[in-house]
Formats: structure tokens, sequence, C-alpha cells
């Protein structure tokens, strides 16, 4: 057994003892079970020596050439003549031998890292992407905040000892739950903050010691926790995979007699705002007015997570995450806004509580689901779920500490930024992905610390840099090749001219950096 091997199996033990009182055997034969969360990612073959390539987003074009990132030749000039970079036709003619699009990134001071991408200064991560400060990941996504024993989870930080728990901020010792935060010792929750010691509980705020939405005595808690936990190890140990929680839970809609009725809360929503900054951004970068952003709402949201209108049971209007793990498998009939999910949270489960096939009979009385969570002073926010002090958004999903974000996913201290997908600290941004400091930046991926460049992959620190791939500390350069200051601006004026004209025409743009190889 390997060195990555025996830690991982031996974090994987570690974390089911703590969790369920005993270990349930090694990680072999769980990991289809811990995977089924992870969005989909792009497994390559790279062109010089066929190994394989684990690339963080599944978004490439079948014939695009990949490398391993330790076989980057980085800064490698392409020498393009001036008749192969005339206009957009003729670079992605002259590029689409030349261009080599990255996987298997593990930066800074990572170590033994196995079939991951996009993983930063983290130990012993496998069959995961874009990990930050973390140890002991396996099969998952979007982990930092130096969280540790973390097992089919995603877009969590500061998280310790969980196990197929997804949307969470400094959460322990948990399995099977989603949007939950600052809470320990959870299990099958859902929507649950600032809380210890719950199991099957939905719409918490500040408790502890409940099952079923029900507070107990704490020695019948623990009784009938350790009853409960000693059922589902059990099944857990035999088949080696527990269904999710959506799984468990009808799929029918609730009885018609809840008798739910909360006062109408109007909130101020300015579409004017939301306009006038995407105007704003979009002229910026492309010399351009365009009409209104919803014109190019289809094309703003291809690679992002992207809400979706729904109705609650109450005939209230919602946001679901179309593509967003677990929470898009939420059965429709039992979603609600955040703020009926707290008003049901006051229910419990009716009859008596013996164990876990009593519980999950009676489920359907207090199982309802939420995208909503909106904490801290947020503003003008419409279709807007997941906020952290967010002001001025539209149609996203899960930003912090953000201003002017639309049809965007993961923004993360940043602003103006439109069809974007995980960007930190960055501004003015159309269309990036998976990178962070950029400002005035159109179709980057996996950058950092650019300005004024667009359709780069895999680069940091350009300046007025088009179409370039794996490069470091260079300015005025196209298709990765040198140019004069005068002659750069020129084409470049020309190939922007050719971007808003189809955009123009179209709403929409058939080129993407992750389809110009």
């Amino acid at each position: 057994m390997s060195v990555m091997d025996a830690n991982l199996n031996k974090a994987w033990k570690s974390t089911f003892k703590i969790i369920f009182g005993r270990e349930l055997g090694g990680i072999d034969g769980y990991q289809e079970w811990l995977g089924a969360y992870l969005p989909k990612k792009a497994k390559r073959k790279s062109y010089v020596s066929d190994k394989e390539v684990a690339v963080a987003m599944d978004s490439f074009s079948e014939n695009a050439r990949f490398v391993s990132a330790d076989e980057v030749a980085q800064n490698k000039e392409y020498g393009l003549e001036i008749n192969q970079i005339k206009d957009i036709d003729s670079i992605i003619l002259a590029l689409k031998e030349k261009c080599e699009y990255a996987g298997n990134r593990h930066l800074g001071k990572s170590a033994f890292v196995e079939s991951s991408d996009i993983v930063i200064d983290s130990q012993y991560v496998r069959n995961s992407s874009n990990v930050e400060e973390s140890r002991y990941v396996e099969s998952s996504f979007m982990i930092r905040k130096g969280s540790k024993y973390i097992f089919g989870c995603g877009a969590l930080g500061d998280g310790e000892f969980l196990v197929r728990v997804v949307d969470s901020y400094g959460q322990k010792r948990t399995f099977e739950s989603s949007i939950i935060g600052e809470s320990s010792d959870c299990y099958f929750c859902h929507n649950v903050l600032g809380c210890h010691d719950m199991i099957f509980c939905f719409g918490q705020r500040n408790r502890s010691h409940c099952i079923g939405n029900t507070q107990l005595p704490k020695e019948r808690y623990q009784a009938l926790k350790a009853k409960i936990l000693g059922e589902v190890a059990d099944i857990l140990e035999r088949e080696k995979r527990f269904p999710s929680l959506s799984e468990l839970v009808p799929t029918t809609g609730p009885s018609a007699n809840l008798g739910l009725a909360l006062p109408t809360e109007k909130e101020t929503q300015d579409m004017a705002v939301i306009e006038k900054g995407f105007s704003s951004t979009y002229n910026l970068l492309l010399r351009k007015v365009p009409t209104g952003i919803n014109d190019y709402a289809e094309w703003l949201s291809r690679r992002t997570v992207y809400v979706q209108r729904v109705k609650t049971p109450f005939g209230t209007e919602t946001y679901i995450p179309e593509n967003m793990p677990v929470l898009k498998d939420f059965p429709r009939s039992r979603v609600v806004t955040g703020r009926e999910a707290i008003e049901l949270g006051k229910r419990g489960i009716k009859g008596e509580l013996v164990g876990l096939e009593s519980i999950a009979m009676a489920l359907g009385d207090i199982a309802f689901f939420t995208p909503e969570l909106r904490e801290g002073d947020n503003s003008n926010l419409i279709g807007f779920p997941h906020a952290y002090y967010i002001v001025n958004g539209y149609r996203g999903y899960d930003s912090v500490h953000a201003k002017d974000i639309a049809i965007s996913s993961f923004a993360l201290n940043s602003k103006y930024a439109y069809g974007c997908h995980r960007v930190l600290e960055s501004e003015f941004s159309i269309k990036c992905y998976n990178s962070q400091y950029l400002n005035r930046c159109f179709e980057l991926d996996s950058c950092n610390k650019c300005a004024d460049s667009y359709f780069c992959h895999n680069s940091e620190a350009l300046s007025e840099c088009m179409f370039c791939f794996n490069l470091k500390g260079r300015r005025h350069c196209i298709g990765n090749t040198q140019l004069d200051k005068n002659k750069y601006a020129s084409i470049k004026n020309a190939i922007l001219g050719q971007i808003a004209e189809e955009l123009d025409r179209k709403k929409s743009l058939g080129l993407s950096i992750f389809n110009i190889g």
C-alpha cells in the first residue's frame, strides 16, 4: 500500500470512528458512493506522456490537447506570424496545434496528491478539485480554510471530520447534511446553523439534542442517537453506501392542512442598478453598449451554477441551483423559501421516536428543503438565494462579500462579475473561471493576477494579453507571441470588434477559453 493510500485509509477509519463510534472497514468499496456528489470533472490523457490528467471542469473540447502541470513548458513562445493573428479565425487556426491545456495542478506546499486539479497548499488529496489549505480530502470539491478529514463533500470551509456534507462552514463531525454551519455532531440535517447534537433536523437555529426537530433530554437523546447510528453503521458496513437525505424523504408534497401563512415581506429590488453594472463592465471590456442582461442570460449562465425559479407548495417563489450537487436533487414538492423553512422547523415528528425506520417513515411531516441562506448585511438581491454580505446580486449563487454580481456562482470578495464561476478578489470580469486577482478580464480560466486580458488559460501576471496559455509575467502578447505595443493595440481593437459584433447579433458567443483547442 502506498503512503497516500495508507494515510487516507487511516484518516477514513478515524473519521468513521469519531462519527459512528466504530470503524467500518477501509475506504475501498466506499469510493463510488463518496464520489456521487462531485460535479462532473474531466479526466484526459497527456498528449506528451499519455499519463492521466485530472481537470477541475469538464468543459473542454474533446479534441483539446492536455498536459500534466509537471509537463508544462512555461512561457513557451508560439512564434505566430502577423498574418496568423489578424483576426479570431486565423488565431484559432494557428493555435490548434500549439496550445496546451494544463491539469493535475498542485501548487504551493502541496504533497501526496492524486487524480486532483487545482490543489493549493494541501496534503493527502485524492479525486478532488479546488482544494486549498486542507488535509485528508477524498472525492470532494471546493474545500478550503484549513479543513481536514473530508470525504465526499463540497463547497465548505473550516470543516473537520465530515462525510457527504455540502455547503457548510465551521462544521465538525457531521454526516449527510447540507446548508449547515457553525454546528457539530449533526446527522441527516438540512438548513441548520449554530446547533449541536442534531439528527434528522430541518430549519433549525441555535438548538441542541434534537431528533426530528424535537428536543429531547440529553440522556434520552444519547440513547436514541446510539441506536440510530448503530443501525446506519450496520447498513453502511454491509452495503458500502447509504441513501442520501433527498432519497429518504417522500417525493410527494406536504399535506394541505399545514396552515402556513407568513406575512408578506417586501424587499427593495432595483433592476436598473443591475443593468447599469453589467452595461458598464461590458462596455469597459468590449467597447460596446449591450442590451439588457437577460438577453445574454443563456450565454452568461454556461459553466456556472445557474438558478431556476420554482414555485413552493405555499404559492411563493424561490430559486434552485440547477447544477449544484445535492441541492439540485431536492424534491421539488418540498422546496420552500428560507422564511418558510424556519417556520416549518417549528414542527416536530408526530408519535414516539423509536429508531431509524420509524423516524424515516415520519419524515414527510418535517422534511422541507430550501436553497436560501442569506446572512450578513445584504441588499438588492434579485433571484439570489444564497448570499453573505452581497450588494446588488442578480440570479447568482453562493457569493461572499461581493458587489454587483449577476449570473455568477461562488464569487468571493469580488465585484462587477458576470457569467463567472469561482472568482476571488476580482473585478470587472465576464466569463472567468477558477481564477483570482483579475481586473478587466474576459474568458480567463485558472489565472492569477491578470489584467486587461482575454481568452487566457493557466497564466499569471499577464497584462494586455490575448489567447495565451501557460504564460507568466508578460505584456502585449497574442497567442504566446510578443508584439509591439501599437501592433497589439491594433489587433486587439479588431478582435474586440468581432466579439462585440457576434454578441450584438446572437446575444451569445460560440468561442470560449474552453474550445480554442
